[in-house]
């Protein structure tokens, strides 16, 4: 890794820390510029690795990682505009399925998918759709687009699961893979659960910016 790198993944890692901060107390117009800020550091460290690495894999995480950062931002207006919670929430939840799209193409470049990716994917999907009766989720109405997103987000973690054991970027695929399902968990209790803990916000942030991280990392080592 180049010097460029270190310093902007560091730079990442300190915004991440600094919005995940704010994100308790802050007003809602500067948790939306903090979090803009921290989600641009990982696509621009994605960018600063597709630049090095080029070819295709590099260049669709990068583009996972643009749209995670777009859907980042459109979850975010949902605090600043409470009245159109659900255009920006379903906007924000479209543009992060894409965004797992872009992955799964991407981790199956790796080269380490099997027909187990088929199994793990149903098994992480049943636990996803499980989830919701011990935790008492009302869904809303967006039970069609909730379900749609965890069956993508479950075949996406399956690829980086299998991942593990392509060197150090399977490894960083694979890691990114679970903190992201992990972060996603921890979102649906926050927004659908009644039994959601005050800690679970500063969890599920920890969780998806080094989900993000990772997964940018990996570009730069093939």
């Amino acid at each position: 890794m180049t010097a460029g790198l270190w310093i902007v993944g560091v730079l990442a890692v300190l915004l991440a820390a600094l919005y995940i901060r704010v994100n308790q107390y802050g007003a809602p117009p500067v948790k939306l510029l903090l979090k803009t800020l921290a989600s641009l550091a990982f696509v621009c460290l994605g960018l600063l690795g597709a630049a090095r690495a080029g070819g295709a894999y590099a260049w669709l995480v990068w583009a996972g990682l643009i749209l995670g950062a777009a859907g980042d931002v459109l979850l975010q207006f949902m605090d600043c505009r409470p009245k159109e919670r659900e255009p920006f929430f379903r906007a924000g939840l479209g543009a992060f399925l894409i965004g797992h799209v872009f992955y799964i193409v991407a981790f199956a470049l790796l080269g380490r998918v099997t027909g187990w990716a088929v199994l793990l994917a149903a098994v992480l999907f049943a636990a996803l759709f499980l989830l919701q009766f011990p935790a008492r989720m009302d869904l809303k109405g967006q039970k069609v687009p909730v379900y749609a997103y965890a069956a993508v987000i479950s075949v996406m973690t399956a690829f980086a699961v299998l991942s593990f054991g392509a060197g150090a970027r399977g490894a960083l695929v694979g890691l990114g893979g679970i903190l992201f399902l992990v972060s996603d968990a921890i979102l649906a209790l926050i927004f659908f659960s009644p039994l959601r803990g005050k800690h679970l916000p500063t969890w599920n942030l920890i969780a998806y910016y080094a989900a993000q991280i990772l997964l940018a990392l990996s570009i730069a080592v093939g």
